[in-house]
């Protein structure tokens, strides 16, 4: 069998040009290739006049992404968008660009050159490589921060809705967000319950801006924002906890601490609500957690979970585990807990 007959070969060798794609995908959306193609089909030369830059290197460039259906090259050397490019324009709904701007980003391909090591030793050298926790470079670096939030709210934005009508919580009057960010989950969930009230609790730099975000949505009457520390104490006197998107930021010790302060929040008869992406056996086609799970390694030192990692966190928090119910339409599921009695 020749080279060109061997698929696995090929597929291999795709495979092994993957960062140098990667690569080539964070120079477009940082130059903004895509938005300048969004109206219409432009010659590399004309581009590369619009912008300040180098025609015969942005014309190699793009010409090497149409064989991944990146871009398309017309007969006459012009390129236009496909349907991929006009995922990476900064107006695409939902749009990759700051999902390409922060995953392609230097501090995160620092640590991941040394993964080898990591593999080694089981310890992610990302704070090593960059002085610091990512969510410490955030307060130093704005676009950052900024490409993290928007990457968060393009990929997850959508979820709000599937995770708000996709569980019932009509049982609940009360519910604290642990971990909520600005609170578009929250926000969400109480526009879907009009007797509910809420808590967020973040970051005290969050705070204000979860102020702002709500009170845009008419729910400042409604939700009560804390900025705070999960880690040190969790509202009390609520009927139930949702923690969503956070466990898998941490490893299983500070996943429990976590939940451990959650427990000592809570009544006997409120209820644990974790929101994540639980980790099935198997081959799973077009769901990218295991993926996920690895940039939450090299990033956090976190993890994705398998249903049995769980319920051992939970069990280990105090917790009684309960139900695993899926979102319909949705990569998440709703993994149920109410309070084991206090010794």
């Amino acid at each position: 069998m020749s080279v060109g007959e061997n698929q696995s070969y090929q597929r291999l060798a795709d495979l092994l040009v993957g960062a140098k794609v990667a690569f080539m995908l964070r120079s477009m959306a940082e130059l903004g290739i895509p938005d300048e193609l969004a109206s219409e089909a432009k010659s590399a030369e004309l581009l590369a006049e619009d912008l300040g830059l180098a025609a015969d290197p942005l014309r190699r460039v793009m010409r090497a992404l149409t064989q991944f259906g990146v871009f398309d090259e017309l007969p006459d050397g012009r390129f236009q968008n496909t349907g991929m490019s006009a995922c990476m324009r900064r107006d695409a709904n939902p749009s990759l660009r700051d999902a390409i701007l922060f995953l392609n980003h230097d501090v995160s391909l620092g640590a991941w050159l040394r993964l080898s090591e990591t593999l080694r030793d089981g310890v992610s050298r990302f704070q090593e490589v960059n002085g610091g926790p990512l969510f410490s470079l955030f307060a130093k670096d704005r676009d950052l921060a900024d490409h993290f939030a928007h990457c968060m709210r393009n990929l997850y934005g959508a979820e709000a809705a599937k995770i708000a009508n996709g569980y019932s919580y009509e049982s609940y009057g009360s519910i604290v967000d642990v971990g909520g960010g600005q609170g578009h989950i929250l926000a969400a969930i109480l526009s879907a319950n009009p007797d509910m009230t809420g808590t967020l609790l973040d970051i005290e730099a969050t705070a204000p801006l979860a102020r702002e975000f709500l009170r845009a949505r008419g729910l400042s009457d409604r939700i009560n924002v804390i900025g705070g520390d999960f880690f040190a104490e969790v509202p009390g006197r609520h009927d139930a906890y949702l923690v969503k998107s956070v466990l898998h930021d941490w490893n299983d010790e500070r996943a429990t601490s976590i939940l451990i302060k959650c427990r000592e929040a809570m009544s006997e008869d409120a209820r644990l609500l974790i929101i994540e992406e639980v980790i099935q056996p198997g081959k799973r086609v077009g769901n990218p957690n295991r993926l996920v799970d690895l940039d939450l390694m090299i990033h956090l030192g976190g993890r994705e979970r398998t249903e049995p990692e769980y319920r051992q966190l939970m069990t280990n928090a105090g917790f009684v585990p309960g139900e695993i119910k899926p979102i319909p339409g949705s990569f998440f599921s709703v993994i149920e807990g109410s309070a084991a009695p206090h010794p």
